[in-house]
């Protein structure tokens, strides 16, 4: 973990977090949980804008991605990452927070509010990756990467395969264009540190391919459940987690708005942070206001037909 990159080191669990700021230290707190294959580094985009707006935004590497150390068992269920979030929460003295996640880094965010709201004022979801229909994953998947040599090596020509980002920021963003040298080379630089492969590995079977069946984030319940205001950011073109998925998602958290933004694919935060950091900013702002989910502007603005 500690190898010289810009940052920050928290001790959670026995873990190097590595974690990196933007904005005010007494700024309104936002913390962002990233999805697959990034890292702290690839928030630059919505964390420069949402600290010109006033607020402190905190971002760890959620192992195995990034530049924290690993656990020694290998677990990177919803539960286990949800107990880092938490638990990175309390070691940080965050209080108040509005949880910011995306992907499939969702399902660990939601995962950790429905275990303990307490510290969380406000939800925001960005192309939520959660396997509503189906959370039962990939037995055969599971078991195929979590065979020695065999699982690590399949993992390093494909996910840990620096060559391949290239080939998903394309899969992922809707203008080619925004797929830069700059960019691919951004997600690529923590697959270098040593062991990613074997980690990446134990991810795909303890997370990705896993049965999250019994985790509370596979719950419908505990989503009519949920009372806090939530905002969901969603890509029209997305093709990874359609839109339709953020439609059924709006239906079952009773405090949450969709805002859908036209000519983005699967990362908002990258293909258009103006825009996101804005309804995220907005969103925040009027959490001071708990009889009101979201500013009335937003409102507007997510009503208004498509141009």
């Amino acid at each position: 973990g500690r190898v010289g990159h810009p940052g920050s080191y928290v001790s959670v669990d026995g873990i190097d977090i590595h974690y990196q700021t933007w904005g005010p230290r007494e700024g309104p707190p936002m913390l962002l949980i990233h999805g697959t294959l990034a890292w702290s580094g690839t928030w630059y985009d919505i964390g420069e804008r949402l600290a010109a707006r006033g607020f402190r935004v905190i971002a760890p590497d959620m192992p195995p991605f990034g530049y924290s150390t690993r656990p020694v068992d290998g677990d990177y269920s919803r539960r286990a990452q949800s107990r880092l979030i938490l638990d990175f929460m309390r070691e940080t003295g965050l209080e108040d927070v509005v949880l910011v996640g995306h992907s499939f880094g969702c399902g660990a965010t939601l995962e950790a509010v429905f275990a303990d709201p307490s510290r969380i004022s406000g939800l925001v979801l960005l192309d939520a990756a959660l396997s509503l229909d189906d959370p039962s994953g990939s037995s055969w998947l599971s078991r195929l990467f979590s065979v020695p040599l065999l699982g690590q090596a399949l993992t390093a020509s494909t996910f840990a395969n620096p060559m391949m980002i290239p080939k998903g920021l394309r899969a992922f963003i809707a203008d080619d264009r925004l797929v830069t040298e700059a960019r691919t080379a951004l997600y690529q630089q923590p697959l270098a540190v040593t062991g990613a492969s074997s980690a990446v590995a134990d991810w795909l079977s303890t997370a990705l391919f896993a049965d999250e069946s019994a985790s509370r984030a596979a719950n419908p319940a505990n989503y009519r459940a949920f009372g806090r205001p939530a905002v969901l950011i969603w890509g029209r073109q997305d093709t990874v987690t359609p839109l339709a998925q953020g439609e059924k998602l709006r239906t079952l958290l009773p405090r949450s708005t969709l805002v859908v933004l036209d000519g983005v694919n699967h990362l908002p935060q990258v293909e258009n942070p103006d825009a996101t950091a804005a309804a995220i900013a907005e969103f925040a702002s009027a959490l001071k206001d708990q009889a009101s989910v979201l500013p009335q502007a937003l409102i507007r603005r997510q009503l208004m037909p498509p141009t």
